[in-house]
């Protein structure tokens, strides 16, 4: 047999496993019993191996663990905060609304002032003033009392040909001298403050008329307080 046909058939020797020798399970649990146990592995800080990508690498996975935190808590912060009430002008819209819906839309029916007026004692802990404004072309038409600013408050209904002009008459806390009109949901609405007290006014008729009913009831009231003032 040549050198060729002897590796030739060696090498199929090796390859069919017919020379592979199983160790006896004593000798394998001799040889394990005679290994080093090895020892727990302890992480060793190098700042050799902390490379600038794994500074980079480090950075990143914190800045972004923050970024996560923090969402989470505004998250957390938006849901718990309580949600905002409507806003005083819509309350008010919302409650003349609902009297032009109702079969009742005022509690005392009375072109006077001096009936009008009376009618609120015993129902609030205030009195609001009331003016006479018929001569300027806002006759006074009566009263009721409405819920507004989580308090309950005096509206006086007036009237500018066959637009009704509800008034909202409250003390005002804030004390600050204030004077605005605006428009809401189609409502031309004046907003003053005098006295101690805060009107709302709002119409379904054109701001300018609007306008004219917040002066009117302005000098009238000017005109109250110092009758011998021309």
């Amino acid at each position: 047999m040549d050198k060729k046909e002897t590796l030739s058939s060696l090498g199929s020797v090796l390859r069919d496993g017919s020379l592979y020798h199983h160790a006896p399970p004593h000798l394998r649990a001799r040889v394990l019993a005679e290994l080093p146990r090895e020892s727990p592995r302890r992480t060793v800080f190098a700042w050799s191996g902390f490379t600038t990508d794994g500074v980079r690498t480090w950075l990143n996975g914190g800045v972004t663990g923050i970024a996560v935190c923090a969402l989470a808590l505004s998250a957390a912060t938006l849901i718990q905060r309580p949600t905002p009430t409507g806003s005083i002008d819509q309350e008010i819209v919302s409650s003349h609304v609902r009297a032009l819906l109702s079969q009742h839309p005022i509690d005392v029916v009375s072109t006077d002032q001096h009936t009008v007026k009376p009618w609120f004692n015993g129902k609030l802990d205030y009195t609001p003033p009331v003016v006479d404004l018929a001569a300027q072309g806002f006759p006074l038409v009566g009263g009721r009392i409405d819920y507004v600013g989580h308090r309950t408050v005096a509206v006086l209904i007036y009237r500018y040909q066959k637009h009704p002009i509800d008034l909202y008459v409250f003390p005002d806390a804030s004390g600050t001298p204030v004077s605005i009109a605006r428009a809401s949901d189609g409502y031309a609405m004046a907003h003053w403050q005098r006295n101690g007290m805060t009107y709302w006014a709002i119409t379904d008729a054109q701001s300018i008329h609007l306008h004219a009913f917040e002066q009117a009831a302005r000098a009238e009231e000017d005109h109250e307080e110092n009758p011998l003032r021309e």
